[in-house]
């Protein structure tokens, strides 16, 4: 599993369309991990609890990581259901996000090509209006450095979108920082200049 930024959810998002007579309603949530994903489900079964069926498929966490996917069909024909709403969220490339399509039957069969088409195509209307943000993943080191350095050093961290979460001002100052993973190599390759004038890092584990 790589450590590289996506996008998630930035918030609900319920879309709606019927294809002959059947009625499909996809709910979409930020899920952070399986739990929240399942309590989500749970709370859709609830608000459509006469529904034919409230099928769903999650990616709980980054979407390179098969530990978080999961998917049901609700009683629809096998691979009718779960899976077609699970390919359009696996090549959307988003994580951290759980579908739940509430379907009431108007009385005309689909057919297997049909509900399968029907559940796909309501997953990317509703991804097409869906708003996101990027996620990253963040590494913290400690920094302690003369009071000298501290500018050029702020500066750096700015430069690279690093976060200052704590600091000290004693003899040194001694900082906590976050680095984004994706530009660490980069930053700790422009801090390593400040090494001979007494700049000291410390990584966390």
């Amino acid at each position: 599993m790589s450590m590289k930024p996506y996008q998630i959810p930035k918030n609900k998002q319920t879309t709606e369309q019927t294809v002959k007579k059947s009625q499909f309603i996809c709910s979409v949530r930020h899920c952070s991990h399986r739990d929240h994903a399942d309590q989500f489900i749970r709370e859709i079964q609830i608000l459509h609890p006469s529904a034919n069926h409230n099928c769903w498929a999650y990616i709980a966490g980054a979407p390179d990581d098969p530990s978080n996917w999961a998917m049901s069909d609700d009683g629809e024909p096998k691979g009718c259901a779960g899976k077609p709403m699970f390919n359009v969220l696996q090549h959307s490339g988003i994580g951290e996000i759980c579908v739940v399509i509430s379907r009431y039957f108007g009385g005309i069969k689909l057919g297997t090509g049909g509900m399968a088409r029907a559940y796909s195509s309501t997953v990317q209307q509703a991804l097409e209006k869906l708003n996101t943000i990027t996620k990253y993943h963040y590494q913290t080191i400690t920094l302690e450095l003369p009071y000298s350095l501290l500018r050029p050093i702020e500066n750096i961290l700015t430069a690279q979108n690093a976060v200052i979460t704590a600091a000290t001002y004693e003899g040194a100052i001694t900082l906590t920082v976050n680095l984004r993973e994706d530009s660490e190599p980069e930053t700790l390759n422009k801090l390593s200049h400040y090494y001979h004038q007494g700049l000291f890092i410390e990584k966390h584990k």
